[in-house]
Formats: structure tokens, sequence, C-alpha cells
């Protein structure tokens, strides 16, 4: 790797370690979790890893890093936006299924995820990844680093990584699920101050229409406001009203991608905001695009 590639990498994980001290102070990792990743990160020659729900790195088996291939499409090529797009698309089908998912990244490489939840509220994600089922990379990304780089070194990297067949891979995926199963059953990944919360969560789960104040929501656990604010922080990194907003534009989402012929102005109804161009407003603000564009999406698929 030549020296600008080394300093990016060095940065990003940088950040990421400072990212992860701020998110590790909310999770509890048993003894034995270290020594799964471990074990199977060994065995299969694979990177295992857990990840909280923004994709922070909090736990990698053997402290593995992103194989050369990867590195070389993230910062030579300047795809990392690109990679995380892919990951969180994964994230995205796991929550979804309930399942272990596998699927291949535009590189050509391929992964695979399960969400790790506590009760019915996704605290993480299991991934494995930086496998391949076919023997040569992306031709578009080939043919972009020969003319970049002037050599084949992009393909020589992806034939370091390990290959399977896409029957060993539904048995590698079969045993993951499993390994994630007992992971949850045993509690070796554990939120600070989630249980104390439960009630909470599952009343705003079960009352969509209703927007809770902190007070609101500080009743309904017994607790101060600032009790509240304090705890709420402490176990799902954000505040109460700020958790309340993603809870509400992730629950539109859902009823945007699976409800056919539903417009914003009930969607908007139907979580309890009395005036639908405030809803797009917020909506805009937090997505980044207005939710008309959801629709638009659907109405192509």
């Amino acid at each position: 790797m030549d020296f600008c590639a080394r300093m990016m990498d060095i940065t990003a994980n940088v950040r990421h370690n400072r990212a992860m001290s701020t998110h590790e102070l909310r999770f509890l990792f048993q003894g034995d979790i270290r020594k799964v990743l471990d074990h199977f990160s060994r065995l299969l020659r694979v990177r295992f890893c857990f990840l909280s729900p923004d994709g922070q790195e909090l736990q990698v088996g053997e402290g593995k890093s992103h194989c050369r291939f990867c590195r070389m499409v993230r910062f030579k090529l300047g795809l990392l936006d690109r990679c995380l797009a892919n990951d969180r698309d994964g994230w995205h089908q796991a929550a979804q299924s309930g399942e272990a998912v596998w699927y291949p990244c535009f590189a050509g490489m391929t992964d695979g995820c399960m969400t790790v939840k506590s009760g019915e509220r996704v605290i993480g994600y299991m991934m494995i990844g930086q496998f391949r089922t076919r023997r040569t990379c992306t031709p578009a990304l080939r043919s972009r680093w020969r003319k970049e780089f002037g050599n084949d070194d992009l393909q020589k990297f992806f034939e370091e990584t390990p290959y399977y067949t896409r029957a060993q891979v539904r048995d590698i995926m079969g045993v993951f699920e499993v390994l994630v199963k007992f992971i949850v059953s045993q509690r070796l990944i554990a939120v600070r101050g989630l249980d104390s919360l439960q009630p909470l969560l599952s009343y705003m789960a079960e009352h969509p229409r209703e927007t809770l104040t902190t007070g609101d929501a500080a009743r309904l656990l017994h607790r101060s406001p600032s009790s509240l604010s304090h705890l709420f922080k402490e176990a799902m990194g954000s505040s109460f009203l700020q958790y309340q907003i993603e809870s509400k534009l992730d629950l539109a989402d859902e009823i945007f991608r699976t409800r056919e012929g539903v417009t914003v102005r009930q969607v908007a109804f139907e979580l309890g905001f009395g005036d639908p161009y405030y809803f797009s407003r917020l909506y805009r603000k937090h997505r980044g695009h207005p939710p008309s564009r959801m629709l638009r999406r659907q109405t192509d698929a």
C-alpha cells in the first residue's frame, strides 16, 4: 500500500476509534463474545464483527482489518461512500427478513449480515464478510484500475480473499445464523439501561399516532424528566425527542415501502402529524430528500 492510501486508512481508523469509545459506553460485552468472534474469523479467514445500529464497528474477530482489495476500492478508488451504502442496504435486508442474509457488493465481494435484537429493538448487526463466490472482480472496476494505475493489482488483491461456492456460503450463513442466535440468547451483548426503557419503547411502538413530550415519557416510567433524559441518552445514544422523530420517520419509510397507493398526507396523519407540510419539511431535514421521492421509488419499482 502506498503512503497516501496508508494515511487514509489510518485516518479512517482514528475516526472509527473515536466513535467506538462513545458507543461502547452503551454496550456490555461478555467475555465469551470475543472468543466467538475470534474462532469464527480464524476458522473461515473472514471478518466477523459487531456493529452499532449506525454502523460503527465495536467488536471485530481477531481485530482483523478489511482485506487489501476492499481497502483499495474504498481509498485508492475513492468508493468508501458506495461501500457503506451497500452495507446499509444489507442491514435493511436483514432487519426486514429477521434472518441472516448474504448479498454481493458492487465490487464483486460477498458479505453477510444479521440483526442483533433486545426484545423487538435492534441494538446492532453482526456481519461476516469479504469473501467471494466469483473468480474475478467487477469488470468495470478492474478496467478503471488498469487505466489509472497501469497494472492488474486489483484483481490480484481480489484473488487473495477466501473463495467459497454458493453452496458453501449457504452452509456458512446457516452456522452464522445459529451463532448470532446463541449470542442473543446468552445475552453476550446487551445495552445499558435498555431493560428500564422497554415499557416506554413498547408503548411508543403500540401508539405511533401519539407524540410524547419528555415529561409524558418520564411519567410512563415514573421518573423525572432529567432522569429519563440521562437514561435515554446513555442507552440509545440520542435524546428522547430525537429518537421519537427517527422512529416515526422509520415507520413512515416502512409504510412507503409496503403500502401501495399511500400518499404523504395519509402517512403524516397516521403518524400523528396534523400538518402534512410540517411532516414533509421534517422528513427532508432528516432524510436529505422529500418523502415524495420514496413514493416515486416504489412506483418505479
